[in-house]
């Protein structure tokens, strides 16, 4: 089994840690944080072990961290952003986790550091890039490209073509057939997207229409 570690220690630290146990695949060794009062806490029963800056150094004392996953919250979105494009996959990679009960098919790619939860389905021919979440009761239909650091809410419907990174797709939300959604949008809780988005937008409603951009 291997042993990883955790960067951030939020909300979403508490959901993929469920995630890992059932997975049965890792070995948390701790929680990396920001935040200097989160030292020496416990989240789950896993200690907060360093700051972010000390990382270097926690890989040396630990030759045995075979990688991490980023639990830092969707909400955070410029905090995500940030650790994805730093220099942190040059000295530790991040890892998949993904809940035994979600049907994936072999013929599909899956990116690094991203987390699958229970009863989704990613279906032939999908492809989904590093650092995406997809939530529970998801459905992805077969041909569809995600890009990265993507949140795919619970009990969504994807029959569409594309979602441009740093998009969020919202709870119980529709992409329709071969529908395109593109980069740093918001879709909607319970949206039907009947027709392409562009970029940087936030689209609400049946059928879903624009309401405002979304800005970096």
């Amino acid at each position: 089994m291997d042993t990883i570690i955790l960067i951030g220690c939020g909300e979403q630290a508490r959901v993929v840690i469920d995630n890992i146990e059932e997975q049965g695949k890792y070995k948390i060794l701790g929680l990396v944080t920001n935040n200097n009062d989160e030292l020496n806490t416990k989240v789950m029963g896993y200690s907060v072990l360093c700051l972010e800056t000390e990382l270097a150094l926690l890989l040396k004392e630990h030759k045995d961290i075979a990688g991490y996953f980023l639990t830092v919250g969707i909400r955070n979105g410029m905090k995500r952003r940030y650790i994805i494009y730093s220099a942190i996959d040059n000295i530790i990679q991040p890892v998949n986790v993904i809940h035994p009960s979600t049907t994936i098919s072999k013929h599909c790619c899956i990116g690094k550091g991203n987390l699958i939860e229970a009863y989704t389905k990613v279906a032939n021919g999908v492809t989904i890039g590093n650092h995406c979440i997809i939530n529970s009761f998801t459905a992805i239909n077969h041909d569809q490209f995600i890009g990265d650091n993507v949140l795919i809410a619970g009990n969504v419907s994807m029959a569409g073509k594309s979602v441009g990174s740093h998009t969020i797709i919202a709870d119980g939300a529709s992409i329709g057939f071969k529908k395109k959604v593109g980069v740093n949008c918001i879709i909607g809780d319970g949206a039907v997207v009947t027709k392409d988005m562009p970029d940087n937008i936030v689209a609400v409603g049946n059928p879903a229409r624009i309401v405002r951009e979304n800005p970096w």
